[in-house]
């Protein structure tokens, strides 16, 4: 994106106040985040978010907004670092849920370029980026497997083109790698239109910023439409299978109880019980790749001290090194072993004559008399590619699959409603030894101890590999002196993960380009459980020895156990600083909810076989599908759905 000089100058000054020049440390400017960011403008299809953002870098640099947040008449990339300070802070801490979230949006960009770019002294002379030398980070990776074949066959259209089919899949994660595989198997014709490109592991170095531009959705930058909720999604051949951390559980009995009440009869049976153990055969669901990483001795630690449950997590994987390589999956497993989408079902799928379009982003479901007929879309070339077929089945992930079925003029009031989150963020505990988080198995453990805080709601305790880009997410940012210190901290850090099961909910709409925005606030039900679920944490972290222990609010909450402060006064820090929109940071690695199946059009938007109620022949199979949170990581939720409404759409004639 083009800015103008003064628009520029603004973005330049916000970027060197957040991270300037140190000793030993380069500044924003220094590390290109002003012209990166400006170019990752270009992977937000919205138009508005970007004028938006146009209009506050106009705004930023004037004299009176400088006046009015500082008392100084004056630009902004004029005063001084103190005042300058003062000005970003007042954006932080403002009342206006919309100005704390442009500053939370300012500073997660800013943080995570500066962590994720190579940097000047790395182009020319291969030099260790100086920020990663800083923290301790030894960078990407690199490739492992170079010479790994690709396996699958796919289609990237280079000029219009119209394909017909039996049944068109449109996403080929969770939900769309399954319904392929099935339907395949059935004898169907099968098409699969995917909006991301296809990389396997001779494309998987560990390195940050080409991880995000590959494999995720807007680079990595998705969010609800105020920046309260980051949305981390897979957007590659393989969706979220090939990004995901490899935890694997089955749908709980009560969620399933849930569900059924809500109308599913057949997910509380032996029918569903079948697809689950199907499909956790399929995908080798196991304990036997668990070694625990010193990150997550830290939560175990903690657990045993206090006598708290703590368990193995089941993972989808195979010869799984659980080492260093381990941390860096979520830019795709190095080694092959993660037992994604791409290499089971995808690959079924395949053998069985299925085909994949790939940067193709389906637009549309073409309806005649009431029935699916086909789909529209276009490449990210520009070409129109329109599919020609008998039956749809959607599994984009609830964001896209919600824009896509309101693109398409299905009115159903349920569709886009009852989105939900698992909302998560890190309290992250400060060590005197050396942990390396970005190491090790992505997750080996959990715990329950808080799963059933009210009724079947309640958090689950789970730890990630802290790349520098995570842990830039939750850092809060005060002033760069502190902040330094904390990053400079981090190879002695260790985070817990609170994830929550929300019972409130959220929307999904579409702009007038039929774009998906989304919007979400933590109810006052799920705001007591997160506050639960920090203070869980801390009282883990400072059994496990934490030194200093800090949350992910805006406003800096912290506490060095034993030395200078106490849980007691960490909780009421954590209550003081608010829990509303963008005054802590949220994430969601599991959206769902948004066309959810029961037994009546004015309950759900689909039918229990997940068959649209509007629209005959139209499918919805993935985690949009839930009529409620799943509670656990919803991988296996998703594929056991789908692998159940594919059998029986597959039996049909």
């Amino acid at each position: 994106m083009e800015l103008t000089p003064r628009q520029h100058r603004a973005l330049c000054s916000i970027c060197d106040t957040f991270l300037p020049a140190a000793p030993g440390w380069p500044s924003a400017v220094g590390q290109g985040v002003p012209e990166a960011l400006a170019a990752a403008l270009d992977f937000n299809p919205r138009a508005i978010d970007r004028w938006e953002f146009l209009n506050l870098l106009d705004l930023w640099d004037s004299s009176l907004h400088c006046f009015i947040e500082a008392g100084h008449w004056s630009q902004f990339s004029e005063l001084s670092e103190e005042n300058k300070h003062k000005v970003m802070l007042s954006w932080a801490d403002s009342r206006l849920a919309l100005r704390r979230a442009a500053f939370q949006a300012l500073r997660k960009a800013v943080g995570f370029l500066y962590v994720m770019l190579p940097g000047p002294t790395v182009k020319g002379t291969g030099e260790v980026n100086p920020v990663w030398a800083n923290i301790g980070y030894p960078g990407p990776i690199g490739v492992r497997r170079p010479d790994a074949p690709r396996k699958l066959n796919v289609i990237v259209p280079e000029a219009e083109m119209t394909l017909t089919c039996d049944v068109c899949v449109i996403g080929s994660g969770a939900g769309g790698g399954v319904a392929a595989a099935v339907l395949a198997a059935a004898g169907k014709e099968v098409i699969v239109l995917e909006a991301g490109g296809y990389f396997d592991d001779a494309d998987f170095d560990g390195a940050e910023l080409a991880g995000f531009q590959k494999l995720y959705t807007e680079c990595g930058f998705a969010s609800t439409r105020d920046h309260s909720v980051g949305f981390l999604a897979g957007e590659c051949l393989g969706g979220g299978t090939v990004v995901n951390y490899c935890t694997s559980f089955r749908t709980p009995d009560e969620i399933r109880e849930e569900w059924a009440a809500e109308g599913v009869a057949w997910i509380r049976g032996a029918e569903y019980t079948k697809s689950l153990d199907v499909v956790c055969e399929r995908i080798s669901v196991n304990t036997a790749h668990n070694r625990v990483s010193k990150r997550e001795q830290m939560l175990e630690r903690g657990l045993k001290r206090l006598g708290w449950h703590v368990d193995a997590m089941p993972r989808n994987v195979i010869g799984c090194e659980q080492g260093k390589g381990c941390g860096y999956c979520g830019y795709g497993c190095p080694i092959g072993a993660k037992q994604s989408s791409v290499k089971t079902w995808l690959a079924d799928a395949q053998a069985h004559g299925a085909k994949f379009v790939v940067e193709t982003r389906a637009e549309k479901v073409r309806v005649t008399r009431g029935t699916a007929t086909g789909v529209e879309a276009w490449s990210k070339k520009g070409h129109r590619v329109v599919v020609k077929c008998k039956q749809v089945v959607v599994a984009c992930g609830a964001i896209h699959t919600a824009a896509l079925l309101l693109r398409s003029d299905l009115g159903n009031q349920h569709i886009g409603r009852h989105l939900h989150l698992h909302p998560v963020s890190n309290v992250s505990g400060i060590f005197e030894e050396e942990i390396l988080p970005w190491e090790g198995t992505m997750q080996a453990i959990y715990s329950d101890q808080h799963r059933y805080l009210t009724r079947n709601y309640g958090v689950k305790y789970e730890t990630t590999s802290l790349q520098p880009v995570i842990a830039m997410a939750v850092m809060p940012w005060r002033e760069p002196q502190d902040f330094r210190a904390r990053m400079s901290q981090l190879k002695n850090t260790s985070a817990i993960g609170v994830l929550l099961r929300d019972r409130g909910e959220g929307r999904v709409a579409i702009d007038r380009e039929g774009h998906p925005v989304s919007s979400y606030s933590l109810s006052d039900f799920d705001r007591r459980h997160m506050q639960l679920g920090f203070r869980g944490a801390a009282e883990i972290l400072e059994n496990a020895g934490a030194r200093r222990i800090y949350s992910p609010h805006a406003k800096l909450c912290s506490y060095e156990p034993g030395k200078n402060g106490s849980i007691e006064t960490f909780v009421k820090d954590m209550d003081a600083a608010g829990w509303g929109n963008s005054q802590v940071a949220l994430f969601s690695f599991h959206i769902m909810g948004t066309a959810r199946l029961g037994d009546s059009p004015s309950v759900s938007a689909t039918n229990p076989d997940g068959e649209t109620w509007e629209v005959k022949n139209l499918y919805v199979m993935d985690g949009s599908s839930f009529p409620s949170a799943s509670g656990v990581n919803p991988m296996i939720s998703i594929e056991a759905v789908a692998h159940r409404n594919a059998t029986v759409l597959g039996a049909k004639a």
